[in-house]
């Protein structure tokens, strides 16, 4: 949920055309616009104008963007010629039917939260930058600012490929006939669990 001071709505549709006329893209991409998206709407603009708080060399102001799906997906391709056609931070609001997601850039990387997780997100920081760090730490669930985001958001990363090499694992010792390659694959899997659950407690 978007708790975001009413001074700072836009409300304006977006032409999805906007993005793939004025900017060079493939065919694939731009089909990936027009089949996949139904519209793009400027939800909020928050500047050192509306909220008082103070911009900075890197941020001068945040955008919120909602983004409709025809189909359920994370949309990355799009986010990212989004992030780089507009030349501000964007926090997406990503729908689908009932169900929703949120996005946001960061280090180069589309920072995404869990499908239908609600965030009560806070606007909060002595400047615009540290807003933004806050955005980015409450899709994260990364509450304590002792600890490095960027760090942080490596090791969420390191999980995440560990959780999906598992599973593959997983799938493979499943299928596998012969009982000694079993018993290897489930030496790797449960060296990759024990490496996991080490960075989990870190």
């Amino acid at each position: 949920m978007l708790e975001i001071p009413k001074i700072c709505e836009v409300n304006k549709v977006i032409p999805k055309k906007i993005f793939y006329d004025k900017v060079q893209i493939s065919s694939k991409l731009k089909k990936e616009f027009v089949e996949k998206i139904v519209k793009i709407y400027w939800k909020y603009k928050i500047s050192e104008d509306n909220i008082n708080i103070s911009k900075t060399n890197e941020i001068e102001e945040i955008e919120v963007f909602q983004i409709i799906l025809k189909e359920k997906y994370n949309a990355k391709n799009i986010l990212n010629l989004i992030t780089k056609a507009i030349p501000y931070p964007i926090l997406f609001e990503i729908i689908y039917n009932n169900e929703f997601i949120y996005a946001i850039q960061y280090d180069n990387d589309i920072i995404y939260s869990n499908w239908n997780e609600d965030i009560k997100f806070k606007i909060n920081g002595l400047d615009l930058s540290i807003v933004y760090e806050n955005l980015v730490r409450q899709i994260r669930n990364v509450d304590d600012n002792e600890l490095d985001l960027k760090q942080e958001i490596e090791k969420q990363k390191c999980i995440n490929e560990l959780e999906k090499e598992i599973k593959t694992l997983e799938n493979k010792m499943s299928m596998q006939q012969q009982f000694n390659r079993k018993v290897e694959l489930n030496k790797k899997i449960m060296y990759l669990k024990e490496y996991m659950e080490k960075l989990k407690n870190d």
